[in-house]
């Protein structure tokens, strides 16, 4: 009897006609994931940042008058939180409700609308508190889907978020409510970060992370020798 060759076994076992239908699955996921954690990694970042908007006005040529750079800095702050920050905090506002209604399709749109305006809220003011907090609640959500999606897609019922999702017209008054509430929420921490910063010199302003690290640096170690 003769054993098969080589070139006959890689025959009988590689079909070079099929790999295209075995490797093109593979790569659409690739390239999802890569796409959505390149997405979202832009995301939490920017919405977990102290200062979302750096808008240097000082290099202007203002000639050394300091009426005249103090005027563009207030013409600044005007344009980041009177026309940029509303429309982004509806940016997010609206992603994170369309996460949440994936995520949990049998609530109620007013429970995963209060959950929404919370998880927003709560990465706002931990971004005053610790920018590296606020980054680590902002991926919670993000990475939640992705984990979901990957272990147990079965579990989303994607028409039945879309149609939790379709009851927003219904409840337009409650969605404008909450994004006042937000814009509302970050006038009152930049007022009290302001604040802040006027009475406490800079050489006594410490990051929490920061301050961790020094006070870690600073214990002394013991050697066995």
């Amino acid at each position: 009897m003769e054993t098969p060759g080589i070139k006959s076994l890689f025959s009988q076992v590689f079909v070079l006609a099929d790999a295209p239908g075995v490797i093109l699955p593979v790569a659409i996921y690739v390239v999802a994931m890569a796409v959505y954690a390149i997405i979202i990694f832009k995301f939490y970042r920017f919405i977990a940042g102290r200062d979302i908007f750096s808008l240097d006005l000082s290099r202007n040529d203002t000639s050394g008058v300091p009426v005249l750079r103090d005027l563009l800095s207030l013409i600044g702050y005007v344009i980041k939180f009177i026309l940029l920050f509303p429309a982004f905090a509806f940016l997010w506002f609206a992603a994170l409700t369309v996460m949440l209604a994936f995520l949990s399709e049998d609530r109620a749109l007013s429970t995963i609308l209060i959950l929404a305006l919370a998880t927003v809220s709560a990465i706002r003011v931990c971004a005053y508190y610790d920018e590296d907090l606020s980054r680590d609640l902002a991926k919670i959500l993000p990475f939640a889907v992705l984990a979901i999606i990957l272990i147990d897609s079965a579990s989303l019922d994607i028409r039945a978020s879309v149609n939790i999702l379709q009851e927003v017209n219904e409840q337009w008054h409650t969605v404008f409510y909450y994004w006042l509430f937000l814009i509302a929420l970050e006038v009152v921490l930049r007022i009290i970060y302001g604040i802040f910063r006027a009475f406490v010199p800079a050489d006594k302003r410490q990051e929490p992370a920061r301050a961790v690290t020094d006070a870690t640096a600073a214990t002394p170690t013991t050697s066995d020798d």
